[in-house]
């Protein structure tokens, strides 16, 4: 006999359904996502070519995954010119209702003192500066994302009796309590103008350092060189503050993992596409932030098939071991070396081991099979200069006036290309020279509008006279595809009578079949 369903028992169906229905659409939500901008104390960086780590390089490992953090911040940006340049109409663009854009400008803001510069990066703190601040406060609830604004961390400048300086804080005002040119006190005042949350990195960051000391902070904290960039262990921990901040506002405080024992950059190491029989090389840092137990060994093995040193030119092994102490290990940056012989696909870890704790690092890469390979030898000519001119001492910047800064600026550079190849090459190295006291960075990109680009290699203390520099670049340049090479030189004292010359530009690799 058929049994028919009662009135109840469909009702009963009915409710089960639009159960499952919104239970799938909670799993099938997208995550939310974190759109950071600001300047290089936030950016990424590559980290074979540099010890310098931005914090919101580091803000992913403090978050659950459904958390997903996307970091737009640029080295050399200010408040006026990253709008300008167009890089927020990127961000803009990709955000989506319910994000969270994190918004810390002022290092580059305080380029001319408080004025605006013709290039962009200084500005007026109560004029352009906020203007700008409230912008991307307007356009962000625009997009029905959530703008909060971090005042920014400070720089290394200590006093005498053991504090952080005033314009280490950025407030450049002569007087005690002026305003005048306090870029602080402005983000402060749109925070309450604008009713947005913020989270007062200065002052935190401030404790922190005087905390610790001046010694210790630039024995761990700050790159040595200049005192505004961070080491991996600077980054690592005042992204910790960030996040502290973050949930002590409520913002997304669910999501944040304040307590982790240990920070990995990246989170997945990507040889990416390498051939057979050529070694490929790539960097991850380790900060041991609350290790258990607070006192012991920490071991770093490599996968079957690869080694692993603690420096660029240090002995690699299969695996090294690490005394630490109160639950820390700072600064160990590590690289891990592939030569593979096989051509296949590879997925295997890293693996760290300390007390009762296992942690995996993901290791990629894609082998292509190589069965004929030519060395190549590319030299390039004839650069061209954005910012900057010719003149009879060698290169100098446009106006001949150069101020003490401390980072790239995006217009003004070197650049050379390297010509469309007929087969697939595999860029092995650059090498030039570069004579004059200019601090500078490198970077590569395949398009000519030069995003997104790859930073291989910089020197931010210049020396007088000649360097011939050699950096590894672990470039593929697929048939028809060209190669743009920028230098960007700053000089890190003010001065009117500063040349720099480069040449003998070279590219060197494989062919390969």
């Amino acid at each position: 006999m058929k049994k028919t369903t009662s009135l109840k028992g469909m009702l009963r169906i009915a409710a089960a359904a639009v159960l499952l229905i919104l239970v799938a659409g909670c799993k099938t939500k997208e995550n939310v996502r974190v759109h950071i901008i600001g300047d290089s104390t936030m950016a990424d960086y590559v980290e074979n070519t540099t010890h310098t780590r931005g914090w919101g390089e580091m803000l992913q490992s403090f978050f659950e995954p459904k958390v997903q953090v996307a970091n737009y911040a640029r080295g050399g940006r200010s408040s006026h010119s990253f709008y300008k340049e167009g890089l927020w109409k990127v961000v803009s663009d990709s955000i989506r209702p319910g994000d969270y854009v994190l918004i810390q400008f002022a290092h580059n803001d305080e380029k001319e003192g408080g004025k605006d510069g013709t290039d962009g990066r200084g500005t007026a703190p109560w004029t352009t500066y906020k203007r700008y601040i409230e912008r991307y406060v307007d356009e962000a609830r625009e997009r029905r994302a959530t703008p909060v604004l971090v005042t920014p961390i400070i720089r290394r400048y200590f006093t005498s009796d053991g504090t952080i300086s005033p314009k280490g804080c950025h407030d450049l005002s002569v007087a005690p309590d002026d305003s005048t040119l306090n870029y602080v006190r402005v983000m402060k005042h749109v925070a309450r103008n604008k009713n947005v949350q913020l989270v007062d990195m200065t002052a935190a960051t401030k404790d922190f350092a005087e905390n610790l000391g001046s010694e210790q902070t630039i024995r761990c904290i700050y790159v040595p060189t200049d005192g505004t960039h961070t080491q991996a262990t600077g980054a690592a921990c005042y992204a910790k503050i960030a996040v502290e901040g973050l949930k002590d506002k409520g913002i997304l405080a669910r999501q944040i993992r304040d307590d982790i024992p240990l920070v990995l950059n990246p989170d997945r190491l990507d040889f990416k596409t390498i051939f057979e029989g050529e070694k490929s090389v790539v960097c991850f840092d380790l900060t041991g932030l609350n290790l258990t137990p607070a006192a012991g060994k920490l071991t770093v093995t490599a996968p079957k098939g690869m080694l692993i040193a603690d420096s660029p030119h240090g002995i690699a092994k299969q695996s090294l071991t690490y005394q630490y102490y109160d639950g820390k290990l700072w600064n160990k940056c590590f690289y891990l070396s592939f030569q593979p012989q096989k051509a296949g696909r590879v997925r295997e870890n890293v693996v760290i081991t300390y007390g009762a704790s296992r942690k995996r690092l993901p290791v990629v890469a894609e082998v292509k099979e190589v069965s004929e390979r030519l060395p190549v030898s590319l030299t390039v000519e004839r650069p061209v200069l954005r910012g900057l001119v010719r003149a009879e001492q060698g290169f100098t910047i446009e106006g001949n006036e150069w101020s003490a800064e401390i980072d790239e600026a995006a217009r003004r550079y070197v650049e050379v290309v390297v010509p469309p190849v007929e087969n697939t090459v595999l860029l092995n190295s650059l090498s030039l020279y570069v004579d004059g006291e200019v601090a500078y960075r490198i970077a590569c990109a395949y398009g000519k509008d030069f995003y997104p680009r790859t930073d291989i290699g910089e020197e931010q203390t210049p020396e007088k006279g000649r360097r011939n520099v050699t950096l590894p670049l672990n470039v593929t340049l697929n048939p028809g595809q060209k190669l743009h090479i920028r230098l960007f030189p700053w000089s890190t004292t003010a001065s009117d009578n500063l040349h720099f010359t480069i040449g003998d530009w070279k590219v060197e690799g494989s062919i390969v079949k």
